[in-house]
């Protein structure tokens, strides 16, 4: 049911939204993106393992699965937020391209997802919880060598751990620009990300087979790449905010053409708008919103951007459930559409707001 995979979904993002800046914090805190993300990964790992047994163990009225999920989802929600902190602070700190790291993960994505779409029908779905932990182990072993990264990579040099009161929380939630950033993030994300949770109930309406979601969610990811690739070109040419709502037009675009949506072919072509506007704004946002952090608190904003797609996921996971059974499927993508238009709308009237009116200027990093 519509409702039941709402609910599920809203409640990791509830977990999510109180782990992902508690992580970020702590990173910054300890100076040490890597070691709290080993930490984070290692007991996700065990956890996620031990799903499917736990399945089968009640503890008292509840089955044990039903407290695993929620405490792995604390350890493991938080390291794509601490993971993308990581990359784009060190590319950053080595002159690289963050797009032209970044396309690795989208490739090792597309890469697992088709796999598995053609693996789980044969082994049973309880198979990816033993590999998660599996195919972490090639970034763990290199994340465990990069001791130097530890203190230089949150830009403030390896000094030991501060304190929470000289950590200055407030420099954040006094930044327009990020505070302003993070409203339109729950705004567009609300519709965007739930959008593709509920795909298979589309996928169904138009008589296709829901065995073949990895099989798009993986043509999506590649299709992440060349935006990726062509990010450093764009920063040349566009400020970062031009390319962040050019991918709020691609989702919107992309939702209203899922309302006419009438075959599987059909929905693969228009997963190429997402992919597209998927590159865009992974490659966009991540630097817009390291330009906008305040120096040591690099990954806590990285956080509190993850904690915004989680409340965005609640929101859009709870009442989408119930719009689909209200109002169908079409309808449902079609207002999809018309609140990531307002999203767009909103994010550049803060810009033109914060620049014209409050004379403020945004701090971009050129580097």
């Amino acid at each position: 049911m519509p409702t039941q995979v709402g609910f599920i979904n809203a409640v990791n993002s509830l977990v999510m939204i109180f782990a992902t800046p508690f992580w970020g914090m702590m990173a910054d805190k300890i100076r040490s993106i890597r070691k709290v993300f080993l930490f984070c990964i290692c007991i996700a790992a065990v956890l996620w393992a031990v799903i499917p047994f736990s399945s089968q163990i009640a503890v008292g009225p509840l089955v044990l699965m039903y407290l695993i999920v929620p405490l792995g989802s604390f350890f493991r929600m938080p390291a794509n937020s601490l993971l993308d902190a990581f990359v784009v602070q060190r590319s950053d700190l080595d002159k690289v391209a963050y797009g032209h790291v970044r396309l690795w993960g989208s490739i090792s994505f597309a890469i697992m997802n088709i796999s598995l779409s053609a693996i789980l029908p044969l082994t049973g779905v309880e198979v990816s919880f033993y590999l998660y932990g599996v195919a972490f182990l090639p970034l763990l072993i290199i994340m465990w060598q990069m001791k130097s990264a530890d203190g230089a990579v949150l830009g403030v040099g390896r000094r030991k751990a501060l304190s929470f009161k000289q950590m200055g929380f407030g420099r954040l939630f006094k930044n327009y620009y990020f505070i302003t950033y993070l409203v339109f993030a729950v705004f567009i994300h609300m519709p965007a990300n739930t959008s593709m949770a509920f795909l298979p109930y589309l996928v169904a309406s138009v008589g296709g087979d829901t065995a073949q979601l990895g099989l798009i969610s993986g043509y999506k990811a590649l299709l992440e790449i060349p935006m990726l690739l062509l990010m450093r070109p764009l920063r040349r040419k566009f400020p970062l905010p031009v390319a962040i709502a050019g991918a709020g037009v691609f989702y919107s675009i992309e939702a209203l053409l899922y309302s006419r949506a009438n075959s599987l072919i059909g929905i693969l072509f228009i997963q190429t708008l997402h992919g597209l506007g998927g590159g865009l704004m992974i490659g966009a946002a991540t630097n817009y919103v390291y330009s906008l952090a305040p120096p040591g608190l690099n990954s806590t904003a990285h956080t509190m951007n993850g904690a915004a797609n989680a409340i965005a996921a609640i929101v859009g996971s709870l009442s989408g459930g119930f719009l689909i059974v209200a109002i169908g499927i079409r309808s449902f993508y079609l207002l999809a559409g018309a609140v990531i238009a307002f999203a767009l709308f909103y994010f550049l009237l803060s810009l033109f707001i914060g620049t014209k009116i409050l004379k403020k200027p945004i701090p971009l990093s050129n580097k």
